[in-house]
């Protein structure tokens, strides 16, 4: 029950999202859309921030679940999401802003780097300095150009970008050399 409630406040948040920006949004708005009492709310959020953090972690486990052959393709996803969603994804970054979508581009991105680069057969050691430098390499790559997308109004042109950081992560230009031609 406690998860149903959780599940319905943050649809109810998503629902507002999809017409106004976070910080026109209150917790009466949330509890009169969701159809339960303040109290239910503040029992599971201390505040409409806390209650948009949850649902984005939620969003980010659910996309983590869906099936994919790789990194590549799990970004192409959450890409696919944030179209679907658009009016949403644009008012929650008009509202929080580039410093707190960074921070949860960080925390979701940050993982699917760091677990592909480890499966990749680099043929020679690598120490750890070098590793945690390359997934900060391109977990910001990513969050920069996720951003840069949203700054631009989200063009379609995000899923060549993404191919394109994935042959490089890979070393491979027959993507790039192929898509050139």
């Amino acid at each position: 029950m406690a998860a149903a409630t959780k599940y319905a406040l943050a649809a109810a948040l998503a629902d507002l999202l999809n017409t106004t920006t976070l910080d026109n949004i209150t917790v009466k708005d949330i509890v009169q859309r969701a159809k339960v009492s303040r109290q239910t709310f503040y029992y599971h959020f201390g505040d409409v921030y806390e209650l948009l953090e949850w649902a984005f972690q939620e969003t980010i486990k659910q996309l983590c679940d869906m099936p994919a052959t790789s990194w590549r393709d799990r970004l192409l996803l959450a890409v696919e999401y944030l179209r679907d969603n658009r009016a949403l994804a644009m008012n929650v970054y008009r509202s929080l802003g580039v410093e707190y979508l960074g921070k949860g581009l960080e925390r979701a991105i940050r993982p699917i780097i760091a677990e592909e680069l480890q499966s990749i057969d680099l043929q020679l050691p690598i120490s750890r300095d070098d590793e945690e430098f390359a997934i900060s390499f391109f977990t910001y790559g990513v969050m920069g150009t996720i951003i840069q997308w949203l700054d631009d109004g989200m063009p379609e042109k995000l899923d060549e970008i993404i191919k394109d950081l994935h042959a490089l992560l890979h070393n491979t230009q027959g993507e790039r050399t192929e898509k050139q031609q």
